[in-house]
């Protein structure tokens, strides 16, 4: 994963306090970056993948 706040990647599966216990919340399924602390989304990781792929399209059909 890569943090969305400093850029930083990771791999989330090997973190041992992720989610609720990095930052009190309770049931929530963020993921703290190691390196600044930032609550990731999984959830939205996904939506701006989309996003971007979308962003690009646009872009090959406004150069052409």
């Amino acid at each position: 994963m890569k943090c969305r706040m400093c850029g930083f990647e990771f791999d989330e599966t090997k973190i041992e306090n992720r989610g609720c216990v990095s930052c009190g919340k309770h049931g929530c399924n963020s993921i703290h970056c190691p390196n600044c602390g930032f609550a990731n989304s999984p959830e939205l990781d996904q939506e701006f993948k989309f996003i971007e792929k979308l962003k690009n399209k646009i872009r090959k059909k406004a150069t052409n």
